[in-house]
């Protein structure tokens, strides 16, 4: 899979997401859309190729003592570009 310059990306590496679907304030729970949004321009670790031609990232945050919650996104090409590579060589 490649990112929207032509990196090609593997689980692990840091990405940046650059885009977000307009679509998900519509079926994204109110609670959860603040902190999805924020996602944008931050960098994550792909944890997953869920799909053909799609990456997943997630984001987590603390809900109150000994809670958290997290949001995930799987992204397009177009929607992500490679920041650092996990360590790999060649």
């Amino acid at each position: 899979m490649k990112d929207r310059h032509g990196n090609e990306v593997a689980i692990g590496d840091m990405v940046r997401v650059l885009e977000i679907d307009q679509g998900l304030p519509d079926w994204l729970p109110a609670d959860e859309l603040p902190h999805t949004l924020a996602m944008l321009n931050n960098e994550y670790p792909i944890e997953d190729f869920p799909e053909k031609g799609k990456i997943s990232v997630t984001s987590w945050w603390e809900e109150g003592p000994g809670k958290s919650a997290c949001s995930g996104l799987y992204l397009l090409a177009h929607e992500f570009a490679l920041v650092k590579t996990a360590g790999r060589t060649g």
